[in-house]
């Protein structure tokens, strides 16, 4: 077990997956350990084209340090999904970017592993350093991902815990945050609510703010600007969870207790990877600094963080990519045709005849609740964006 003997530089027990980037040592032990696990490489086998696959298997033994594994073996592996499952793949706002500073990007949340493994190969063809990445720990109760995440530069976001557990871990989190960024070693990437926004709606939660504010003292508007914060729209034209995310509405809606299995949060991950997602756009905000001069005619911090909340939502709602898809499930949801000049009669006709599709297939869908969720799920980035026309 390699992670786990690892020094901890904190007061946190002695088994919580710590804060630091691995060795270069840990990431020959880890692909090493994967390697052996042989229900895992089975599966990759069987979820991987060939040639990939081969190619894999190749060079995983030349690789020397998580630069080498984001090179050869995570970019491949999304230029592979990206040929078979989407459509079209852009950026812009890089310019936006200096190569020699590190920033938090805050980006809304859609699929599990492909928001933030996309913005880093977005950055990584740009030549501009790939960020470290903020994920629950409900995605490391497996061993195999664990490594897999790790050596992808990622770091946890605990959400289990007593109130005074998860409070310590968050100034852990927030310290390991800052000093990532004002000493320039890595950009950080997180998601701006915990948990992705299955409704569509993409909202900032200022206890998220609160968090990453926890070792910044009193002057906050200041905090923020060190720490240069790149709100990320990040768009999607399909979401091939969108049937997976309803029935689990549905489900809660029926069961209040009802919680996802570490199965369950696996096989959203592998439809995310694989299903059909047409046009992908990540937009990068200019890094916050004059727009959060605003902060100062609050009355209080709470005050400050809801501004600033409001501030990043604004800047991904307006910059979030809209497709035809997303005016028609408006449309359809409120039966109306306030957008119909965003769309023509075959993207209405095709479009319709998916979201019923998918609605065929939920289960305890008597009162219709579902194909509303469904419909919002699309149309609610078209009603945040025309709040600010």
């Amino acid at each position: 077990m390699i992670f786990a003997e690892r020094k901890q530089s904190h007061n946190m027990q002695e088994n919580e997956i710590i804060l630091d980037l691995l060795t270069d040592e840990e990431v020959q032990q880890g692909i090493h350990e994967v390697s052996q696990h042989e229900k895992f490489m089975e599966g990759m086998k069987a979820f991987l084209p060939e040639e990939l696959y081969d190619q894999i298997m190749k060079v995983k033994g030349s690789v020397k340090t998580i630069d080498d594994f984001q090179a050869n073996i995570t970019q491949p592996f999304l230029k592979t999904i990206q040929k078979v499952s989407i459509s079209e793949l852009s950026a812009s706002g890089l310019e936006n970017l200096k190569k020699e500073d590190k920033y938090l990007f805050i980006s809304n949340h859609r699929d599990i592993v492909l928001d933030s493994a996309y913005l880093n190969l977005m950055l990584f063809e740009n030549q501009i350093s790939t960020s470290q990445i903020a994920i629950g720990d409900n995605l490391m109760k497996n061993r195999t991902s664990e490594i897999l995440f790790r050596i992808n530069k990622s770091f946890v976001v605990k959400r289990e815990g007593t109130p005074r557990e998860l409070y310590a871990y968050s100034i852990e989190l927030s310290k390991y945050i800052q000093r990532m960024i004002l000493e320039k070693v890595d950009s950080v990437w997180i998601a701006q609510r915990g948990g992705r926004a299955k409704d569509g709606n993409d909202r900032t939660q200022p206890g998220l703010l609160k968090m990453i504010s926890l070792s910044g003292g009193k002057m906050l508007k200041e905090y923020f600007q060190s720490l240069k914060v790149v709100p990320v729209a990040i768009s999607y034209e399909f979401d091939p969870t969108d049937l997976l995310k309803t029935q689990e509405f549905l489900n809660k809606k029926r069961d209040p207790d009802f919680k996802k299995s570490f199965r369950e949060d696996l096989n959203n991950m592998l439809l995310g990877i694989r299903g059909k997602k047409g046009k992908v756009h990540f937009n990068f905000g200019k890094p916050l600094d004059e727009e959060l001069e605003v902060l100062d005619t609050a009355k209080n911090g709470k005050q400050q963080l809801e501004l600033l909340a409001n501030i990043i939502d604004q800047s991904i709602h307006t910059n979030y990519q809209l497709n035809p898809v997303n005016y028609v499930a408006h449309d359809l949801l409120n039966s109306s045709s306030d957008f119909s000049d965003k769309y023509s009669t075959e993207e209405k006709e095709k479009y319709t005849q998916y979201f019923q599709s998918q609605i065929d297939q939920l289960v305890d869908d008597e009162e219709g609740e579902g194909a509303k969720y469904l419909l919002g799920m699309y149309a609610n980035p078209a009603v945040n964006a025309k709040k600010y026309e």
